[in-house]
């Protein structure tokens, strides 16, 4: 990562895990999942509370809804004192620790609209599950995670072209969607585009404040069940602002109320402040580190390499797009790139390598016509073993368990004379 340390780190509620996580990356924000927690509520509430539909919907509401630390705690103490959890430890222990998991709590942070629970993690996990298994050899490991990942740029590759060659349909064609259609990729252009629609539709200047040379406005927004008037301070010099939502400071598109501002301004583009490199359709054309894939242990050493190359690609990319569909400049291109490339497999040392010899340049020697030190017996670390059932879920077992007769007391049960609890010790 070029000596970066991350920003944000997700977890589940491994104590170990937090005490290291604290210990080594000291400036950032480490935050638990909320899958994890939220999987735990059903169960540590109790069965009464879990078949509830009203304290369920009042319960997830507070969660994911609370807007603000105020409004959460708020709403927490109400629905603990309506359902009377108060004396509930774990629901206790839950609220001592919420800066740790509501989201009220850190909407300033960057979570890229996604990064509250380790499903990310999860779903990797689970891809590279398809290409290996523990019982691989360090090399065999290391060329099936690489065709791994040739299978995802592979996807990326049929996304890119998608997002450059087609157009997404226009609903309102207005001057800030088209230059939204522009900027971002599909994905990303829906969300925002939503956002526009409803800024369109259902959201109005309700009264606007200037002090100095900046621009207060309160926004009514109609989209919810509930109107809600948000707060939307705009600086007029350079169109940046900041709404009382957040959704900007966490997912990196502008929300319906900063675009209700910008399109009562008249713009009919997107100001620079508001898009994130991230989600426009040229954001992978600005390699980080080297193309062969070898991520170097000192990155700053040879951040010069680095940046020529990632100018070579940018300017790779404008012949590209200068081109376009015209196939008399695509074949005088492809005739150079050609020639250039037999020009550099002259050069010495510039011939192609082969699987065989990336190999043995990762392990640092030559491979043996005959392999006579075998692998090491796996060695089982955490999470490779039995997974732990929940208690819900032992429960839930038991219950699909088909019922047979017991000598012992005599009924219809999930245990036989063996198990029985009414069985005496001899």
């Amino acid at each position: 990562m070029g000596g970066h340390k991350p920003t944000l780190i997700i977890t589940d509620q491994d104590p170990s895990m937090k005490v290291a996580i604290e210990d080594i990356f000291k400036s950032f924000v480490h935050r638990f999942c909320m899958w994890h927690i939220m999987k735990k509520v059903s169960e540590k509430v109790g069965v009464s509370l879990n078949g509830n539909e009203d304290f369920n919907k009042s319960f997830k509401s507070c969660v994911w809804g609370s807007e603000t630390p105020l409004d959460f705690e708020t709403t927490w103490k109400s629905i603990m004192c309506r359902f009377e959890c108060d004396k509930n430890k774990w629901l206790s222990h839950m609220f001592d620790i919420r800066s740790m998991w509501i989201p009220a709590y850190f909407k300033e942070v960057f979570l890229a609209g996604i990064l509250r629970t380790t499903s990310r993690s999860e779903s990797e996990n689970s891809f590279y599950g398809n290409f290996l298994n523990p019982h691989v050899s360090l090399v065999e490991f290391w060329m099936r995670y690489d065709s791994a990942i040739e299978a995802q740029r592979q996807k990326e590759l049929l996304a890119d072209n998608n997002s450059l060659h087609s157009l997404p349909k226009l609903l309102l064609d207005r001057g800030l969607e088209r230059h939204g259609r522009d900027v971002y990729t599909h994905e990303n252009f829906y969300i925002f585009q939503q956002e526009l629609w409803i800024a369109c539709v259902d959201c109005a200047v309700e009264n606007k404040k200037e002090e100095d040379g900046m621009e207060t406005l309160h926004i009514i927004d109609n989209s919810e069940k509930n109107s809600k008037l948000r707060e939307v301070v705009y600086n007029p010099s350079n169109h940046n602002s900041i709404c009382s939502c957040k959704m900007f400071q966490d997912q990196g598109i502008p929300c319906r109320h900063i675009l209700c501002v910008l399109k009562g301004k008249g713009l009919n583009e997107i100001p620079d402040n508001y898009i994130v490199n991230r989600w426009t359709k040229f954001a992978n054309r600005k390699p980080l580190f080297d193309i062969a894939d070898n991520v170097s242990e000192k990155c700053s050493e040879f951040e010069n390499d680095n940046k020529l190359i990632s100018d070579l690609w940018d300017h790779f990319f404008k012949c590209v797009d200068k081109a376009r569909m015209d196939k008399e400049k695509l074949h005088f291109m492809l005739n150079e790139v050609v020639n250039i490339e037999k020009q550099l497999d002259e050069f010495e040392g510039g011939s192609k390598q082969t699987k065989d010899d990336d190999i043995q340049t990762f392990i640092g020697s030559n491979i043996p016509d005959q392999v006579e030190i075998l692998p090491p017996k796996m060695s089982k670390t955490k999470g490779s073993g039995k997974r732990i059932k929940g208690g819900k879920e032992k429960a839930i077992e038991q219950q699909q368990k088909r019922p047979r007769h017991c000598n012992t007391c005599n009924q219809y049960v999930t245990h036989d004379s063996r198990n029985c609890p009414q069985k005496t010790s001899p």
